[in-house]
């Protein structure tokens, strides 16, 4: 999705004659089952028709809170809130791919498809191109063709599948399940018979058999149960999970965006908006011949959804108590995806607005250290003088 979003970028650059794209697969197999939820897909520049992959246009999300795994099925939630997403779609993501490189290669865009960029071809192509796009993932290619993977300070995993069964009940609210543990399992319905399916960690305690897992929660949260086959594994960065000083290599005009940048949302995960965001970003400033500005600007346009993410996280981590998550969420019932992950102040104002809630969120050192380190920025890249980068 980030390197489409590059190519689209650049392909309007008046004094660019030629945008190429490297992809390791063919666009015409199905490649991915991960990120079909698309929380703005305005973004996507292509009509929202299930020919083009967006196939079902939600209402928003049912978030459910419990206090842990051990329960049967029947168990009420603590809490349950709903998050507005009116430009959201669960999608075919192979689909609005395959869509999207079409209209590109129908612009001129030139597609090579279906094998791997070697260390040598990866080279080679710094050496021809102007500019370099690095679009290839956690970890980039970039960093890996240098052996710097270990500047990621950190990720996440999920397991997605597309499964079969009777969504008909909450078609347009897919559901997201918290059971106290950093992450969440989830079910988004594609049609009223078809759904993907997944769990997810962003925490460091994991399971130690992540498909297990996965079973479990499918019978804990009554949706079907994926078979081992059908199952794909990814790993997310935590955002911000790269210092900005390497989304950019000045040198070689190589930059870095989306997951290769480290800039997926923390405490949710989500990646696909964030990265054609840093895309058209990108592009925009090589527009305007200003594209030494990248990694400031991509900080600039991050900092809201970080400084958010480190809150919410707390929520979590410092207080492992599902009933105050709970409480947290009842708080949120009503505002839209995008309030509860880049508007701080509008999530800070709706708890706020709940004195109990409050008082229990702060009254721990850990979150008064997470108040400081949001209304400071200091995340994880510090200068000499304790200043962000």
């Amino acid at each position: 999705m980030s390197g489409l979003a590059a190519a689209t970028g650049l392909n309007d650059v008046t004094t660019i004659d030629r945008v190429t794209v490297f992809e390791r697969q063919e666009y015409d197999e199905k490649r991915v089952d991960c990120g079909e939820a698309i929380n703005d897909a305005t973004l996507i520049p292509l009509e929202k028709t299930p020919e083009n992959g967006f196939v079902n246009d939600i209402d928003g999300f049912r978030l459910y809170v419990y206090d842990g795994v051990d329960r049967p099925s029947e168990t009420d939630p603590l809490a349950t809130s709903d998050l507005r997403c009116a430009p959201g779609y669960i999608c075919e993501r192979d689909v609005v791919e395959r869509r999207w490189a079409a209209e590109l290669a129908s612009r001129g865009v030139e597609f090579r498809t279906g094998r791997s960029v070697t260390p040598a071809e990866y080279a080679d192509i710094v050496e021809t191109y102007d500019y370099v796009v690095d679009a290839t993932g956690h970890p980039s290619l970039t960093l890996r063709t240098t052996g710097q993977t270990r500047e990621y300070t950190g990720e996440m995993v999920a397991l997605n599948a597309t499964v079969d069964g009777d969504f008909s009940g909450y078609v347009n609210r897919p559901r997201i399940f918290f059971e106290g543990y950093v992450g969440y399992s989830w079910a988004f319905p594609k049609s009223e018979r078809h759904a993907n399916v997944g769990i997810g960690w962003a925490g460091d305690r994991r399971p130690d058999a992540y498909f297990a897992a996965l079973v479990s929660a499918a019978d804990r949260n009554a949706f079907p149960k994926p078979e081992r086959e059908q199952v794909n594994v990814a790993t997310i960065p935590k955002g911000p999970s790269l210092d900005p000083a390497n989304v950019y290599v000045p040198d070689e005009n190589v930059f870095l965006v989306g997951d290769a940048a480290g800039i997926a949302n923390r405490y949710q995960g989500e990646g696909i908006c964030q990265g054609i965001r840093s895309s058209y970003l990108l592009t925009n400033l090589i527009a305007k011949g200003n594209e030494a500005s990248y990694p400031r600007a991509l900080d600039s346009l991050m900092t809201s959804e970080y400084r958010l993410a480190h809150l919410m996280r707390g929520a979590w981590i410092e207080h492992e108590d599902p009933e105050l998550l709970a409480a947290v969420a009842e708080a949120l019932d009503g505002l839209t995806i995008d309030d509860t992950t880049r508007r701080p102040g509008t999530v800070i104002r709706r708890i706020a607005s709940r004195p109990t809630t409050a008082i229990r969120l702060v009254s721990d050192i850990g979150m008064i250290r997470r108040l400081y380190d949001s209304a400071t920025d200091s995340w994880e890249y510090t200068d000499e003088n304790g200043l962000r980068m």
